[in-house]
């Protein structure tokens, strides 16, 4: 092999390596037991619409971009680097609760942001959480 071909092909090689490590995780809409995994944060928002009302949400900001893949249109997300998660359940809140500012794995049922109650492109409805190291 040529000494004039090996950059060539270490930089090929370096491009292909990092574009897949850019590469976007989708989740699928409407189906259970997807994972996303991030930092966790409490959000407090006001509503002016709804007389200023103060409504707080758990925001998990991911590591590396998420998109979501789905039949309607809300639920076709290209890129985000944030979820809305929540959970239906009291010992799900209370994880969530409990694991604020930490980094986190979420397993749960994802669908595209479609009220003004949701605050990320991505929502999540949390069936588990597990905290990382």
């Amino acid at each position: 092999m040529s000494k004039r071909l090996l950059p060539v092909l270490f930089a090929t090689a370096l491009f292909f390596a990092c574009d897949a490590a850019l590469a976007v995780e989708c989740l699928k809409a409407e189906v259970e037991n997807q994972r996303a995994e991030g930092k966790l944060q409490r959000v407090r928002f006001t509503d002016v619409d709804y007389g200023n009302r103060v409504e707080v949400a758990f925001i998990l900001n991911l590591a590396k971009p998420a998109c979501l893949e789905g039949e309607d249109e809300y639920d076709k997300i290209d890129s985000t680097l944030k979820i809305h998660v929540f959970s239906m359940y009291k010992a799900i809140d209370h994880s969530l609760r409990a694991n604020i500012g930490r980094r986190i794995r979420v397993l749960g049922w994802p669908f595209g942001e479609h009220t003004a109650h949701h605050r990320a492109p991505i929502v999540m409805r949390v069936t588990a959480v597990e905290a990382l190291p």
